[in-house]
This record gives structure tokens, sequence and C-alpha cells, in this order.
């Protein structure tokens, strides 16, 4: 029996199909609706960037606890580089520069517990 969901995902809203299997130990198989362009689709584990507020500010997308830090006040970055990784339920999520920039503040230390929209990083 296939059965159709609409899935939100980082505000992205998505058409899935789902078949349920009755075989014992056999996985479920997942099917994205034919109208979703491939470039859209969402990679396990992977978010392009970090949400941003205006001025450079850099928010944690969910909360959890900073595992590593991978750039230092004063550093250039460009779009799209790792600032840094936040483990959160289990999974290692690399928080990225929304743009090309200056990092002129890090408000967070590695081990430190953030709460969901806080301000991790400040890019100029």
């Amino acid at each position: 029996m296939k059965r159709k969901f609409r899935v939100t995902v980082d505000g992205e809203t998505f058409d899935v199909e789902v078949e349920e299997i009755m075989e014992a130990g056999t996985p479920p198989r997942v099917e994205v609706a034919p109208k979703m362009a491939p470039s859209t689709r969402v990679q396990r584990g992977s978010r392009p960037t970090a949400r941003s507020r205006e001025g450079g500010e850099v928010i944690a997308p969910l909360p959890g606890v900073v595992s590593e830090i991978r750039v230092a006040e004063g550093d250039n970055v460009e779009a799209g580089s790792v600032l840094l990784v936040l483990e959160a339920m289990k999974m290692e999520n690399e928080l990225r520069s929304p743009k090309k920039g200056k990092v002129i503040e890090v408000r967070v230390t590695e081990g430190k517990a953030v709460n969901a929209g806080e301000v991790l990083v400040v890019v100029e």
C-alpha cells in the first residue's frame, strides 16, 4: 500500500510517497515525487549554510553542542566554508558561512551547549 505525505525540511516542503511493506526485516522504500527538481533534493546529514541574520550573525539552526570550531576571529572565509560543527541528536552538522567575508566574532567555545536561534559566529 502506498501513502503520500507532505514533509517540511528547513522550511522547504516536499511531497513524498511511502510504500508499506509487510515483509519482516525489509525496510520501507521512499520515493520523491517526480515534480521535485533533482537540485532541490535534501542530502542526509548535509546543511549547505547556517542560517544568518542581517549583519552577518550566523545562528544555530537547532539546539546542540559545539563539537569543533574551524575558524578564528580575523579569518577570511568563502561562502560555504565550514565555520563550526554542531552535534545534535547524535549527528554532526557542519555549519557553513552564508557569505564571503571576515570572521569578526566567535561567540561560542568547543563543548558549549547552544539553543536554536543563538548567535554563534559573526561574519562581516
